[in-house]
Protein backbone atom coordinates (compact mmCIF):
# COMPACT_ATOMS: atom_id res chain seq x y z
CA UNK A 1 0.00 0.00 0.00
CA UNK A 2 1.47 3.35 -1.24
CA UNK A 3 0.46 6.06 1.29
CA UNK A 4 -0.23 9.23 -0.33
CA UNK A 5 -0.62 12.75 1.23
CA UNK A 6 -1.49 16.15 -0.98
CA UNK A 7 -1.33 19.48 0.89
CA UNK A 8 -2.83 22.53 -0.70
CA UNK A 9 -4.59 25.11 0.58
CA UNK A 10 -6.55 26.12 -2.63
CA UNK A 11 -9.31 23.90 -3.12
CA UNK A 12 -9.62 23.13 -6.99
CA UNK A 13 -6.10 22.72 -6.78
CA UNK A 14 -5.97 19.85 -4.28
CA UNK A 15 -8.66 18.61 -6.83
CA UNK A 16 -6.52 18.41 -9.83
CA UNK A 17 -3.36 16.91 -7.88
CA UNK A 18 -5.75 14.15 -6.33
CA UNK A 19 -7.27 13.39 -9.93
CA UNK A 20 -3.61 13.69 -11.33
CA UNK A 21 -2.50 10.98 -8.33
CA UNK A 22 -5.61 8.51 -9.35
CA UNK A 23 -5.27 8.77 -13.28
CA UNK A 24 -0.92 7.81 -12.79
CA UNK A 25 -1.80 5.29 -10.78
CA UNK A 26 -5.21 4.12 -12.57
CA UNK A 27 -3.22 1.39 -14.96
CA UNK A 28 -0.87 0.20 -12.07
CA UNK A 29 -0.68 -2.64 -9.90
CA UNK A 30 0.35 -0.84 -6.24
CA UNK A 31 -2.69 0.04 -4.36
CA UNK A 32 -2.79 3.71 -2.71
CA UNK A 33 -4.44 5.41 0.05
CA UNK A 34 -4.86 9.18 -0.33
CA UNK A 35 -4.96 11.46 2.16
CA UNK A 36 -5.49 15.31 1.11
CA UNK A 37 -5.27 18.07 3.46
CA UNK A 38 -6.39 21.96 2.43
CA UNK A 39 -4.95 23.58 5.86
CA UNK A 40 -0.90 23.04 6.27
CA UNK A 41 -1.49 22.84 9.80
CA UNK A 42 -3.98 20.02 9.39
CA UNK A 43 -1.17 17.88 7.43
CA UNK A 44 1.60 18.57 10.45
CA UNK A 45 -1.12 17.42 12.62
CA UNK A 46 -1.76 14.33 10.68
CA UNK A 47 2.05 14.15 10.22
CA UNK A 48 2.69 14.05 13.99
CA UNK A 49 0.38 11.43 14.38
CA UNK A 50 0.65 9.26 11.56
CA UNK A 51 3.85 10.35 10.36
CA UNK A 52 4.67 7.34 7.56
CA UNK A 53 3.38 8.72 4.22
CA UNK A 54 5.21 7.16 2.03
CA UNK A 55 4.55 10.25 -0.86
CA UNK A 56 3.70 13.57 0.24
CA UNK A 57 2.87 16.27 -2.83
CA UNK A 58 3.17 19.43 -1.50
CA UNK A 59 2.14 22.91 -1.96
CA UNK A 60 5.02 25.75 -1.00
CA UNK A 61 3.33 29.05 -0.68
CA UNK A 62 0.52 28.47 2.14
CA UNK A 63 -1.09 30.94 4.77
CA UNK A 64 0.82 30.56 7.82
CA UNK A 65 3.68 27.83 6.51
CA UNK A 66 5.70 27.58 3.61
CA UNK A 67 5.80 24.06 2.50
CA UNK A 68 9.91 23.84 2.65
CA UNK A 69 9.13 24.54 6.48
CA UNK A 70 7.00 21.55 6.44
CA UNK A 71 9.25 19.75 4.81
CA UNK A 72 12.25 20.46 6.75
CA UNK A 73 10.60 19.63 9.96
CA UNK A 74 9.91 16.02 8.59
CA UNK A 75 13.53 15.74 7.94
CA UNK A 76 14.16 16.86 11.21
CA UNK A 77 11.80 14.05 12.40
CA UNK A 78 13.99 11.48 9.82
CA UNK A 79 11.11 11.05 8.14
CA UNK A 80 12.13 9.62 4.25
CA UNK A 81 8.49 10.58 2.38
CA UNK A 82 9.50 11.01 -1.00
CA UNK A 83 8.43 14.70 -1.28
CA UNK A 84 7.24 16.80 -4.12
CA UNK A 85 6.90 20.19 -3.90
CA UNK A 86 4.32 21.97 -6.25
CA UNK A 87 4.49 25.93 -6.89
CA UNK A 88 3.38 28.40 -9.20
CA UNK A 89 7.10 29.50 -9.50
CA UNK A 90 10.97 28.48 -9.75
CA UNK A 91 11.93 31.05 -6.56
CA UNK A 92 11.75 28.35 -4.18
CA UNK A 93 13.52 25.53 -6.17
CA UNK A 94 16.80 25.85 -4.33
CA UNK A 95 15.19 25.46 -0.67
CA UNK A 96 13.09 22.60 -2.08
CA UNK A 97 16.08 20.24 -3.10
CA UNK A 98 17.89 21.35 0.23
CA UNK A 99 15.25 19.47 1.98
CA UNK A 100 15.80 16.32 -0.44
CA UNK A 101 13.06 16.78 -2.88
CA UNK A 102 12.50 14.00 -5.40
CA UNK A 103 10.83 16.66 -7.95
CA UNK A 104 9.68 20.31 -8.40
CA UNK A 105 6.69 21.03 -10.43
CA UNK A 106 5.55 24.11 -11.60
CA UNK A 107 1.57 25.05 -11.67
CA UNK A 108 0.06 24.74 -14.20
CA UNK A 109 1.59 21.30 -14.92
CA UNK A 110 0.82 18.46 -17.09
CA UNK A 111 -0.21 15.46 -16.75
CA UNK A 112 2.84 14.07 -18.50
CA UNK A 113 5.04 16.40 -16.08
CA UNK A 114 3.50 14.75 -13.07
CA UNK A 115 3.66 11.56 -14.22
CA UNK A 116 7.39 11.73 -14.76
CA UNK A 117 7.98 13.29 -11.61
CA UNK A 118 5.97 10.22 -10.24
CA UNK A 119 8.02 7.84 -12.16
CA UNK A 120 11.53 9.19 -10.49
CA UNK A 121 9.34 8.59 -7.11
CA UNK A 122 7.91 5.25 -7.21
CA UNK A 123 11.71 3.73 -8.58
CA UNK A 124 13.13 5.68 -5.08
CA UNK A 125 10.42 3.93 -3.44
CA UNK A 126 11.10 0.70 -5.31
CA UNK A 127 14.52 0.93 -4.65
CA UNK A 128 14.52 1.75 -0.47
CA UNK A 129 12.83 -1.67 -0.47
CA UNK A 130 14.71 -3.75 -2.65
CA UNK A 131 18.06 -1.92 -2.87
CA UNK A 132 20.40 -3.04 -0.53
CA UNK A 133 24.17 -3.92 -0.62
CA UNK A 134 26.09 -5.74 1.64
CA UNK A 135 29.68 -5.02 2.42
CA UNK A 136 32.46 -6.85 4.35
CA UNK A 137 33.67 -5.23 7.03
CA UNK A 138 37.65 -4.35 7.93
CA UNK A 139 38.18 -6.40 11.71
CA UNK A 140 35.51 -9.04 10.28
CA UNK A 141 31.44 -9.39 10.25
CA UNK A 142 29.05 -7.76 7.25
CA UNK A 143 26.83 -4.88 7.09
CA UNK A 144 24.06 -4.86 5.04
CA UNK A 145 22.88 -0.91 3.77
CA UNK A 146 20.30 0.61 1.59
CA UNK A 147 21.97 1.60 -1.15
CA UNK A 148 19.86 5.21 -0.66
CA UNK A 149 21.32 5.33 2.81
CA UNK A 150 24.94 5.88 1.49
CA UNK A 151 25.96 9.54 1.15
CA UNK A 152 29.45 8.63 -0.36
CA UNK A 153 32.55 6.58 -0.24
CA UNK A 154 35.70 7.47 0.21
CA UNK A 155 39.02 5.56 -0.29
CA UNK A 156 42.08 5.81 1.85
CA UNK A 157 44.69 3.30 0.44
CA UNK A 158 43.32 -0.16 0.25
CA UNK A 159 40.00 0.82 2.35
CA UNK A 160 37.04 2.20 1.63
CA UNK A 161 35.18 4.45 4.25
CA UNK A 162 31.16 4.54 3.42
CA UNK A 163 29.39 6.92 4.98
CA UNK A 164 25.71 6.48 5.76
CA UNK A 165 22.38 9.41 5.80
CA UNK A 166 22.69 7.96 10.25
CA UNK A 167 26.05 9.67 10.28
CA UNK A 168 27.31 6.40 10.52
CA UNK A 169 30.80 4.86 8.74
CA UNK A 170 31.63 1.57 7.66
CA UNK A 171 35.06 0.09 6.45
CA UNK A 172 35.64 -2.22 4.01
CA UNK A 173 38.57 -3.59 1.86
CA UNK A 174 36.18 -4.22 -1.08
CA UNK A 175 37.78 -2.40 -4.44
CA UNK A 176 36.37 1.16 -4.80
CA UNK A 177 35.64 0.19 -8.59
CA UNK A 178 33.87 -2.87 -7.94
CA UNK A 179 31.48 -0.97 -5.39
CA UNK A 180 30.89 1.68 -7.78
CA UNK A 181 29.79 -1.39 -10.38
CA UNK A 182 27.47 -3.41 -8.23
CA UNK A 183 25.84 0.58 -7.17
CA UNK A 184 25.52 1.01 -10.62
CA UNK A 185 23.71 -2.14 -11.43
CA UNK A 186 21.22 -1.37 -8.57
CA UNK A 187 20.39 2.43 -9.36
CA UNK A 188 21.82 3.47 -12.72
CA UNK A 189 23.70 7.22 -12.90
CA UNK A 190 22.60 7.68 -8.95
CA UNK A 191 26.19 7.12 -7.82
CA UNK A 192 29.33 8.68 -9.32
CA UNK A 193 33.28 9.93 -9.06
CA UNK A 194 33.67 13.51 -8.76
CA UNK A 195 37.30 13.00 -8.90
CA UNK A 196 39.88 10.02 -7.97
CA UNK A 197 39.28 7.89 -4.86
CA UNK A 198 35.49 8.63 -4.60
CA UNK A 199 31.92 8.17 -5.28
CA UNK A 200 29.44 10.24 -4.24
CA UNK A 201 25.14 9.94 -3.96
CA UNK A 202 23.92 12.45 -6.92
CA UNK A 203 20.60 12.05 -4.72
CA UNK A 204 22.50 13.11 -1.39
CA UNK A 205 24.39 16.30 -3.05
CA UNK A 206 23.62 19.83 -1.60
CA UNK A 207 25.88 21.77 -3.30
CA UNK A 208 28.37 21.81 -5.99
CA UNK A 209 31.58 24.39 -6.39
CA UNK A 210 34.09 24.54 -8.81
CA UNK A 211 36.58 22.94 -6.54
CA UNK A 212 33.87 20.44 -4.04
CA UNK A 213 30.80 18.88 -3.54
CA UNK A 214 28.58 19.35 -0.27
CA UNK A 215 26.87 16.53 1.39
CA UNK A 216 26.11 17.03 4.90
CA UNK A 217 28.73 19.47 5.66
CA UNK A 218 30.92 17.21 4.25
CA UNK A 219 33.60 18.42 1.39
CA UNK A 220 34.38 15.91 -1.09
CA UNK A 221 36.74 17.17 -3.73
CA UNK A 222 35.73 17.85 -7.78
CA UNK A 223 38.26 17.52 -9.91
CA UNK A 224 38.09 20.93 -11.95
CA UNK A 225 38.01 19.36 -15.75
CA UNK A 226 35.00 17.49 -14.48
CA UNK A 227 33.24 20.65 -13.05
CA UNK A 228 31.03 21.55 -16.05
CA UNK A 229 30.32 17.72 -17.32
CA UNK A 230 30.02 17.29 -13.45
CA UNK A 231 27.01 19.65 -12.95
CA UNK A 232 25.53 19.00 -15.84
CA UNK A 233 24.85 15.19 -14.92
CA UNK A 234 23.94 16.24 -11.92
CA UNK A 235 21.21 18.44 -13.04
CA UNK A 236 20.26 15.48 -15.82
CA UNK A 237 20.00 13.11 -12.66
CA UNK A 238 17.71 15.51 -10.50
CA UNK A 239 14.70 16.99 -13.17
CA UNK A 240 15.84 12.96 -15.32
CA UNK A 241 15.92 15.42 -18.43
CA UNK A 242 18.65 17.00 -19.99
CA UNK A 243 19.72 20.57 -18.59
Amino acid sequence: MVRIAICDDLREQLELIRKAVQLYFQDKREPIEVFTYENAMDFVDAFEKKGNFDIVLLDICMPGLLGTDIAAEMRKQKSRAEIVFLSTSEEFAVEAFAVRAAHYLVKPFTQEAFAQAMDRVMDSLRQRHSGKMVFRLVGGGIQVEEINAILYIESEGHIQKVYTADHSVLETRQPLAAILDMLESMAPGQFVSPGKGYVVNQSAIRLIKSEYIEIQGHKIPLAKRKYRQFQESYLKFIFGQDA
